[in-house]
């Protein structure tokens, strides 16, 4: 597309504000962003930076019509997997907010936040992000508009705590696994969504926690790299206080250190169980088949 720069710029501001975006950039890539965001995206951008590029040609084609968005989905979802609507339970009939919490604390640029130990993969995906080239540092675009450039490369990050929804199972089927045997499916819990706690880091899953009507804890696992980062804490915090007027009870491994998780939040061991495990954990898993029993009292 050749946009002649004498153009007049009405146009292309009435576009954008029709969109709740302001141009910025160069005059063809504001002309580009105005006619995306309008729904005509039929033409590809062709962008040209002489000065330090040497006059190499770059041709960006618009995120709507891109291989990612073929992945990712519609533009709301790109760089998240919750959907940005609130729902209504099935269960309760409670309305759920989008989010639980947003936890920007981890926007430090490595080693510690707030206090808090950086997980590992965090830092690690930072550092990919800051390696990023050049071109989408310079590329204009109408600010807050729909499959704008800057959103993408945003330095902002944060570890999303949202309620379990469809697009989550497959993720976190795979991480219960990991974490504990193969066969886990928890797609069940989709029913009770409100006893559900699920941790984001953009569209990957990195933790999970799940209680059921009753109170009885039966999941709670966090990926490896991202330990540290209080993760497990906050998802038992929740869930907890979901359901203030109960005792909340669960089964560990004797060896698994979450135990001492647990007991900074109360819970006491009642009893201790001879292969609780065995018919779950293969052969080669470090988790002992015998577990204790666990409450936390309420009155």
């Amino acid at each position: 597309m050749v946009v002649d720069d004498t153009a007049d710029m009405s146009g292309i501001k009435a576009v954008c504000a029709q969109n709740g975006a302001q141009p910025t950039g160069s005059l063809e890539v504001q002309a580009h962003r105005a006619l995306e965001s309008a729904g005509n995206v039929s033409v590809p951008l062709n962008l040209q930076d002489s000065a330090e590029d040497g006059g190499e040609l770059v041709s960006v084609t618009p995120y709507v019509h891109s291989f990612a968005s073929r992945l990712l989905g519609r533009a709301a979802l790109r760089d998240s997997l919750t959907s940005p609507e609130a729902r209504v339970s099935p269960y309760h009939g409670r309305l759920l907010r989008p989010y639980i919490w947003r936890d920007w604390s981890k926007n430090g640029t490595g080693g510690q936040a707030s206090g808090v130990l950086e997980p590992a993969l965090l830092w690690l995906h930072r550092d990919i992000r800051s390696r990023r080239h050049k071109l989408f540092d310079k590329l204009g675009s109408c600010e807050g508009s729909v499959g704008g450039m800057d959103e993408m490369v945003s330095g902002s990050e944060s570890i999303d705590y949202v309620y379990f929804q469809e697009e989550h199972v497959q993720q976190v089927n795979a991480l219960l696994a990991r974490t504990f045997w193969s066969g886990i499916d928890v797609r069940d819990t989709l029913m009770y969504p409100e006893f559900t706690v699920v941790a984001l880091y953009k569209r990957l899953v990195i933790g999970c926690a799940f209680l059921t009507p009753d109170a009885y804890l039966t999941y709670i696992a966090v990926s490896a790299g991202w330990e540290g980062a209080g993760i497990a804490k906050f998802m038992l915090y929740h869930l907890t206080q979901t359901v203030p007027t109960k005792d909340v009870t669960l089964h560990v491994s004797a060896n698994n250190l979450a135990m001492l998780l647990y007991q900074q939040f109360g819970f006491k061991p009642e009893k201790y169980e001879v292969n609780f495990y065995k018919a779950y954990l293969p052969e080669s898993s470090r988790l002992s088949a015998s577990a204790f029993f666990m409450r936390l009292r309420r009155y």
